[in-house]
């Protein structure tokens, strides 16, 4: 009975010493229990681009901060504008689930565009430059829709791959004559010629929103700038798009083959229905160089910077 006791003893000394040693190696020499102290995570950043811009009116900027664009008006002049302007990289969340309506009637159109909000309804119907036609609607826009189950990303995706592959971006005219007439061209014109040249990024992006339009997809066209590193760090003029998706502007980067994210290189000046809402006039070449500069861009800093102290 003794030895039982005895051995039972010894058990619980040795219990109770290797608990108080794990209890101890807890312990940090401050007595913080190492153990319950939550881990930081690291924040998370994003790149950003601090530009001083000088811009032609009538391009009022002021009007388009956003979570990844912050404008601070410097000094209007009447005729231009100088301003800070501080982009930031973003990424859209996308929902890929989304789908586009099915239309088989007018009156599916017409149950369509009840629907969406009144302004946003204009972002749907065939304008100036951006038409479209039965043929561009059931012979192409159609063809990539059903090859992806009318999903919307889906779709957006294949008609930005496929079309250029067949479509020739073409710079020429505005490194000779001028960007005035450059972002006018029709849709129609660019998938029908035979050249199959579209006369600028302009006129790219309005073949991609009338394609997007046809199946009842709100598209909007993005006016802007764009830093292009690949050509060793130019700023060009450039457009893009936003296709809406349940109820939030999403960006598309057709040529660059983009859905649900920018750069900190997209300055955006101007969203609008059709570019010939646009004023063009200062871009024709013999008004270049004589007081009239379409745009200046100053790049002042870059780098990265905590997504928390970005003021949205």
């Amino acid at each position: 009975m003794k030895k039982a006791t005895i051995v039972f003893a010894l058990i619980f000394l040795i219990t109770f010493a290797m608990f108080s040693g794990c209890v101890s190696q807890k312990k940090e020499d401050n007595k913080v229990d190492v153990n319950t102290t939550p881990t930081t995570q690291p924040e998370k950043t994003v790149s950003y681009l601090k530009t001083k811009i000088t811009i032609s009116k009538p391009y009022d900027i002021s009007d388009l901060n956003s979570s990844r664009q912050k404008v601070i008006i410097i000094r209007d002049y009447g005729t231009k504008l100088v301003a800070e302007v501080t982009t930031y990289s973003e990424d859209y969340f996308v929902d890929e689930y989304a789908t586009l309506p099915y239309i088989q009637t007018e009156e599916d159109a017409n149950a369509t565009l009840k629907k969406l909000p009144k302004n946003v309804v204009p972002y749907v119907l065939p304008t100036d430059t951006v038409e479209w036609d039965a043929f561009m609607r059931e012979r192409v826009a159609k063809l990539y829709a059903k090859d992806t189950n009318y999903s919307i990303v889906g779709t957006a995706y294949l008609i930005m791959k496929d079309q250029k592959q067949v479509i020739v971006v073409d710079e020429s005219p505005y490194l000779k004559q001028g960007y005035q007439y450059w972002w006018l061209q029709p849709a129609s014109y660019t998938i029908s010629a035979e050249s199959h040249k579209a006369m600028g990024y302009g006129p790219y992006a309005t073949l991609y929103a009338a394609l997007m339009r046809s199946l009842m997809e709100p598209t909007k066209l993005v006016y802007g700038l764009y830093y292009d590193i690949e050509e060793g760090g130019v700023w060009k003029p450039y457009a893009w798009t936003e296709i809406y998706i349940n109820g939030k502007w999403i960006p598309v980067d057709p040529y660059r083959e983009k859905i649900g994210t920018l750069s900190r290189y997209y300055i955006k000046l101007d969203e609008v229905i059709d570019f010939v809402e646009l004023d063009f006039s200062c871009y024709i070449s013999e008004k270049e160089g004589k007081g009239c500069k379409p745009f200046q861009v100053e790049i002042l800093e870059q780098g990265t910077v905590a997504e928390s102290q970005i003021k949205k």
